[in-house]
């Protein structure tokens, strides 16, 4: 079990800039405005704006950090056969949002801000059949 977790953060890191356009087929459109030349770079100058020097570096890692689990569970569910349950209804509610109802169930970790946002698919069609 362990070793498929390793062998999905190793494709992500080997994989490097082709990630992004492997498992995202991005709709043509305008980027916004970028302040930075590198991602990191600019989220290290954004922790900055609301800590202090001391806690910048622990804050920047953990949103790394975090960035880093999202993205992995993110590709799980994509390319995966889950075994347990809690992640069998995270795949199951992910691909609903992304080939049955696309305006809802945004929410890849957990469905927390699909509550609070108000974007939670209504279960009859979340579990709807084919």
């Amino acid at each position: 079990m362990y070793s498929n977790i390793w062998l999905v953060i190793f494709q992500v890191g080997h994989l490097e800039e082709q990630y992004q356009d492997w498992v995202h087929q991005p709709i043509v459109s305008k980027e916004g405005p970028r302040f930075f030349a590198n991602d990191v770079l600019e989220f290290w100058n954004f922790v900055r704006l609301f800590t202090t020097t001391t806690t910048t570096p622990g804050v920047f890692g953990g949103g790394l950090l975090g960035y880093v689990i999202y993205d992995c569970t993110h590709y799980y569910l994509h390319h995966a056969q889950p075994s347990f349950d809690p992640a069998k209804y995270l795949k199951k509610y992910h691909l609903n949002h992304h080939f049955r109802i696309q305006n809802k169930g945004f929410g890849i970790t957990s469905t927390l801000w699909d509550h609070v946002f108000g974007t939670l698919p209504s279960t009859k069609t979340a579990d709807k059949s084919s």
